[in-house]
């Protein structure tokens, strides 16, 4: 038994260890193009107003993606804790995907890809009881991935699927990137 949970220990730091690493490495990213472009703005070093308007735009972009990565961090720390239980409420498979359509089409739009939205209205209307923001954070990891790993396919769509399988609602993510590999 004592050998079985120093095991699972060593386990859960080695995860941890790996998830400290991987938040750290996706927030050096952003952090470095902020430290970059305000030094940049704060020195006046862009004479040229569409210039300035397009650092701010990607400034501003960026402040979106760190939000949703400490987002990220905070909902892992919730679940570590097991305090990550939000309130369940009854809504439809539509407005969950209505609800983050705007930011999954900024994303997308970011990364120079196009979302289709596919259902159709009974797949729109089908109830469900969830927690909506968690919903539209796992859909918005879900195409922010797709952006990242299919950047380099011909073909620049990534679908968003909602459809009713038997008793429960159904979201599909799909780009065509490589795949796994």
């Amino acid at each position: 038994a004592v050998a079985a949970l120093l095991h699972a220990t060593h386990r859960l730091s080695e995860r941890r260890a790996a998830f400290v690493s991987a938040v750290t490495h996706e927030l050096r990213t952003p952090l470095t193009t902020f430290q970059m472009y305000t030094e940049m703005l704060a020195e006046d070093m862009l004479p040229d107003a569409d210039r300035r308007r397009k650092y701010l735009h990607t400034l501003n972009r960026e402040s979106h993606r760190l939000g949703h990565l400490v987002e990220n961090v905070l909902a892992y720390a919730r679940l570590e804790k097991g305090t990550g239980g939000r309130a369940l409420v009854p809504t439809t498979l539509g407005a969950v995907v209505a609800g983050g359509t705007a930011a999954l089409q900024r994303r997308c739009t970011d990364a120079r890809m196009e979302l289709v939205i596919e259902g159709d209205a009974a797949s729109s209307e089908a109830p469900l009881v969830t927690d909506p923001l968690a919903l539209e954070q796992i859909l918005f990891n879900l195409v922010d991935n797709a952006c990242k790993y299919a950047a380099a396919a011909t073909d620049r769509r990534i679908h968003l699927e909602a459809l009713v399988a038997g008793r429960h609602g159904v979201l599909r993510v799909r780009d065509h990137g490589p795949g796994l590999t």
